[in-house]
């Protein structure tokens, strides 16, 4: 191999190795550190005025998978807090449809991450023709921990 062809591969190697990302500290969560409140939680809402009279009704149902979201990393490192409510259909098979957000505080990430979690749901099949409307969730963003209400 000729010299100039060792030194080029150095060079194009070194320059790669300049390209490895490294994970930041708060892209891990067993890394970010303790959570250091910037903000009040905002006020709770009425959950239950803001789920629609008819909606969710006609079968109960039966979680098959249900993660809650991750503590959004911009909400973590401003030290924010919030809430958020989402609102979604079930069809007959037990998928999630029509995700959407009814309300946010303040809204942004925490209401990005709640669709997220909220649109990888699975529930137990219903019967036969089912189809459930305006199902609604609540995610609190608490002092680091969300929690579902």
């Amino acid at each position: 191999m000729s010299d100039f062809r060792r030194l080029a591969l150095l060079v194009m190697a070194a320059a790669l190795t300049g390209c490895v990302s490294v994970p930041t500290p708060m892209s891990d969560p067993r890394t970010r550190g303790p959570f250091m409140p910037q903000s009040q939680m905002p006020l709770m809402p009425n959950i239950a005025r803001m789920a629609p009279s008819e909606g969710c009704q006609g079968e109960p149902l039966s979680a098959v998978e249900a993660p809650l979201p991750e503590y959004p990393q911009r909400g973590w490192a401003r030290g924010e807090q919030g809430w958020s409510i989402v609102q979604f259909d079930v069809t007959q098979s037990g998928a999630v449809e029509n995700v959407r957000i009814a309300q946010g505080v303040p809204g942004r990430f925490f209401d990005r991450a709640a669709v997220r979690a909220v649109e990888t749901w699975q529930f137990a099949p219903l019967s036969e023709g089912a189809h459930l409307s305006g199902c609604t969730v609540m995610f609190e963003f608490v002092l680091g921990q969300v929690r579902i209400r």
